[in-house]
Parts: C-alpha cells; structure tokens; sequence
C-alpha cells in the first residue's frame, strides 16, 4: 500500500490541486481558486517536510501528537492507522517550511489565499486582488518545487505559461518598486544632509539601535544610509530532534534561532519595503542570530495543548 504521507503523494495531489486552482481562474470560477491553491500549497510544504523527516508533519495537540510521531516514523512494533494520523494544517505546514524554504511571494498575499482557504476570509475584494494572490501562490509554490528539487514543467505542464506569465509580471512589479524606493530614500538623505549637516547626521546614526528591539523586532544596516533600521518579523527555533528509542521521546540535540523579516524601516533615510520579497532584493531577509537562547522562542501552548495557531485543515493528500 503506498504511503499517504510520502513527498511523492504530497506532490502528486499538490499537483492537480495546483492545476485545478488555475484552471478554475481561467473560466471565473472565483470561489474554486483559492480552496485548490490553497490545498495545492497546503501539499507542496508538507512534501518538503516529510522530505526532510514525517515527524515534521505531526500536528502537536496534547497526548494524542505521540501516536501521530510513531505512526509517521513507522516505529517497528507499532501500527497507527493512517485515518489516527493527524499532520498540521495549511498555516503551521506553511511556518514550518519558512525556516527551510525562502520564497519571493508577498507574505500578506499569502496569508489572504490562506484565510480564504481556511473560511476567515470568504471573497476576493476584485481582479486585482485574485491576480495578486495567484501571482503569490505560484511564487510559493515555484520555490517549494525548488526545495523538493522537482521539474517545474512536469507540475504545472500545459499552465506552464500562464505561470510564467504570473511570475514574470510579479518580478517586473517588485524590481521597479524596489528601485523607486531606493531612489526615493537616496534624495532623502540628501536633503537631510544639506539641511542638518554632516555633524547630526552622523549623531542621529549613532542613535538609530538606541530603542530596545522588541519580540517581533530586529536591527539591520539600511543599504542606502548604513544606519540601523528596524526589521519587523518573527523569530523561529529551529530544533534538531533525534528519537530516544528507549524512553520513546523525542529528544533536542541541537538548537538555533532565526529571523524572519518581512519588513523593514529606516528613521533616517526612509526607506521602506513591505514584503519579504522586497526585502530580498535589497539584503538577505533571513538570518541567524547568534546570541539568542531558542527557549525563549519555543511556540507558547494553548489550554487545548496547541502550539500557536492551527487552524483544521486537511490531513491527508
């Protein structure tokens, strides 16, 4: 019997999830769009996540997560049901391949398709906004198949240019946007040397790390002034796990935390980018940070043994 929770049967139904959701834009079957792209993404993380290990799709609810870590390991004298297996859901899938997986899509069009898939959000407000979204979901998925090392032509086959087309048109719009806002800042800090001199400027540099950085902040030098500029985005601990055969635990033997931008801010200059994406072209939006103890950014559990949020989604491909 093959196994539901292979790479192989997540990329298979993310496939023709994919090419439904496209499909369904295509003749105007707006409500169709983002339950297929939604699940198309929802199957393509899960296949990069089980690539790396199954315990990594293990939905962590109280008592019960134990039986689904056995039964994705498929631990030698143990059998779970596939049907008593329960894996994470569109969101956590998503956050969990952030901390492997980089991609160009706009975090926020990303976070819309998901609210639409998951019900929070019922409608697109227009074309431009389903246009947007599709431009994002072909981005995450376009680097997802990155991840899993897979021939984009063999997923998307004959929608091949009509992605192409999506992707080309979202990098046309993200490279000139980037480029006016670089410039704009640049004349900003132009003015501000002509108008206070070199002397404050220099002192209000000084001062730009001066605030505390917050849970959700960090510090980066700002590629037109070279002050510090506020990134805003979250940190993710990144646990490597190894299964204790003779408590039946799993046991962290090595730990590191990261920090996800997905924008930025800079007092002095002004420059702004609003997407992980613009971020991208400007410094790498993603880093380490070396001093950071990785208990402190472990997800909180809820009442109900949940780790942040999860919302139901489908199990299986």
């Amino acid at each position: 019997m093959a196994d539901p929770f292979s790479p192989d049967a997540f990329y298979e139904s993310a496939r023709g999830f994919a090419l439904s959701a496209l499909e369904a834009h295509h003749v105007g079957n707006h409500r169709r769009v983002p339950l297929d792209a939604g699940t198309a993404l929802e199957h393509l993380a899960k296949a990069c996540l089980a690539q790396r290990s199954p315990v990594l799709l293990a939905e962590l609810k109280g008592d019960s997560s134990i039986n689904s870590v056995i039964g994705l390991l498929r631990i030698e004298g143990d059998t779970v049901p596939s049907a008593k297996i329960r894996t994470v859901g569109l969101y956590e899938a998503l956050a969990r391949a952030r901390r492997f997986v980089r991609s160009k899509a706009v975090k926020a069009d990303v976070d819309i398709l998901v609210d639409m898939r998951n019900g929070i959000v019922h409608a697109a407000e227009g074309t431009e906004v389903e246009e947007r979204i599709l431009a994002a979901f072909t981005q995450q998925a376009e680097a997802l198949l990155t991840d899993l090392g897979r021939d984009r032509e063999d997923f998307w086959r004959g929608q091949l240019p009509v992605v192409d087309a999506l992707l080309q048109d979202a990098s046309d719009n993200l490279a000139h946007r980037v480029e006016v806002r670089l410039a704009a800042a640049a004349a900003m800090l132009e003015r501000r040397r002509a108008t206070d001199g070199d002397a404050v400027m220099s002192l209000l540099r000084a001062l730009s790390r001066s605030t505390p950085e917050t849970v959700t902040q960090r510090y980066r030098t700002c590629p037109v002034c070279e002050s510090f500029g506020t990134a805003t985005g979250e940190h993710t601990a990144v646990l490597d796990e190894d299964w204790d055969k003779d408590t039946n635990e799993i046991i962290t033997v090595a730990s590191a935390v990261w920090f996800s931008a997905d924008a930025f801010r800079c007092q002095i200059c002004g420059l702004h980018l609003d997407s992980q994406a613009e971020i991208d072209a400007c410094f790498d939006p993603v880093w380490e940070i070396e001093d950071a103890d990785w208990h402190d950014y472990e997800p909180e559990i809820d009442d109900a043994g949940r780790r942040g949020y999860e919302p139901e989604d489908t199990d299986e491909p």
